[in-house]
């Protein structure tokens, strides 16, 4: 047995192929990169990538909510403040927004939606402080055929 440490890259070195296209002292030194460099990378990246696209946070007057963009659904999770008896808020939808009644005093919240959704469709549940919409997105249509008049 040799004592010397195996690089992964030396079968690179053996083919004339990758010899002449590679250069090989890059990739060695790349290989070289501390482990918590990586780790801290990786878990910069996560933390961008989900809470850019999807979450969505804000908050509309009083009300701090958060959007979650799935394939198919929207899901909107409103915090309702606790001095508001949930049994008094009622919800209205259209495809671009949330309203929500009953926050006080003739008080309602209008909440912009990041793309339309299919009202009919749509359910809200509320637990434990939070107002939860799961609404169907709107389909952006197939194309179809329209007659053309020649005049």
């Amino acid at each position: 047995m040799s004592s010397k440490k195996s690089n992964p890259l030396d079968w690179l070195s053996e083919d004339p192929f990758f010899k002449k296209q590679l250069s090989l002292k890059a990739l060695e030194e790349q290989w070289k990169l501390d482990p918590n460099q990586i780790d801290s990378y990786v878990e910069k990246i996560i933390k961008e990538a989900t809470s850019s696209s999807l979450n969505n946070e804000g908050e509309s007057g009083g009300l701090h909510y958060e959007h979650v963009d799935t394939h198919n659904f929207l899901i909107s999770k409103i915090t309702i403040p606790s001095r508001v008896h949930p049994e008094n808020i009622w919800v209205q939808l259209n495809r671009t927004q949330i309203k929500i009644n009953g926050l006080g005093k003739e008080q309602s919240e209008i909440i912009q939606l990041p793309f339309p959704v299919n009202p009919e469709q749509s359910k809200a549940t509320f637990k434990q402080g939070s107002l939860q919409l799961r609404m169907p997105k709107m389909l952006s249509g197939r194309f179809r055929d329209i007659d053309v008049r020649y005049l």
